[in-house]
């Protein structure tokens, strides 16, 4: 009988030391949950060095496809930015006023540059015509605002290191910088000026940069736009129209290789 009352005793406790070790248990695991979900609500959250910094995506209405994909790249990499869709300029169906952008252009300057140029005077592509009008309507944007605004082409990729590369090279600019390029393509050879920032020979393409005000401003007075967009930019960037700097390592790239599943067909092609 003794015995009896010693085993339920003993089978009470242990129930209990059960009971204790669950409820230990699930208020470790609450905790870690709590724990885990606080960080990962600050990975979400925009580092402080960005607040007020806004961004574009130029995104033709009919490539709905392009706007999923960047959606789905940044929502990875860099989940505290909010993209706005901007509607891009379809060249050939709603061609922009030659006050905007020329109808022709001249490689003359590329070939005094480049040797693989020659000097002609061709047609821009519709596709060309459109791109620059695009830049335009985000250069316009920039323009009105006091902070920086961040302009993607819809092929752009966010990067592993996108937040990261941003926040050092605006650390990093020096007064008065005007664009900062996304990507570390460049038709010659940059100089490393930072941990990030590169002090660019011939910034190429125009997948995605940084652009200031000021900087806006200033490409808006070269309208009209008479080379393609990545051209222009980067040939006045290089003369000193407007102070620039591309990073390393990139925070974006474009998601082909350049001039493959572009939208924009090159027109300059028949002068290399």
């Amino acid at each position: 009988m003794a015995a009896s009352k010693v085993m339920k005793k003993n089978i009470s406790k242990r129930k209990v030391a059960s009971k204790v070790m669950k409820a230990v248990a699930k208020k470790k695991a609450l905790t870690a949950l709590r724990s885990k979900s606080k960080i990962s609500g600050q990975r979400k959250q925009r580092p402080a060095s960005l607040r007020g910094i806004s961004a574009v995506c130029i995104n033709l209405e009919r490539r709905p496809d392009r706007w999923a994909g960047i959606q789905k790249s940044f929502a990875k990499h860099a989940p505290w930015m909010k993209l706005t869709r901007l509607n891009a300029v379809d060249g050939s169906q709603a061609p922009p006023s030659e006050k905007d952008v020329t109808a022709k252009w001249s490689t003359k300057r590329l070939a005094n540059m480049f040797h693989w140029y020659s000097s002609k005077t061709i047609k821009m592509s519709p596709g060309e015509r459109g791109c620059c009008a695009s830049h335009i309507k985000a250069w316009k944007i920039a323009a009105k605002q006091t902070k920086p605004l961040i302009v993607l082409e819809d092929d752009a990729v966010a990067l592993p290191s996108f937040e990261k590369s941003l926040v050092q090279a605006l650390k990093e600019r020096p007064r008065g910088t005007g664009a900062i390029w996304l990507s570390s393509k460049d038709r010659g050879t940059p100089r490393r000026v930072g941990e990030v920032l590169m002090e660019p020979d011939y910034v190429w393409t125009t997948v995605g940069y940084v652009i200031f005000p000021e900087a806006a401003r200033q490409f808006l007075k070269l309208r009209p736009l008479d080379m393609p967009v990545d051209n222009i930019m980067a040939w006045h960037i290089k003369h000193g129209t407007v102070k620039a700097f591309s990073v390393s390592p990139a925070a974006v790239r474009q998601a082909q290789t350049w001039n493959i599943g572009s939208d924009v067909p090159h027109s300059d092609d028949v002068a290399h």
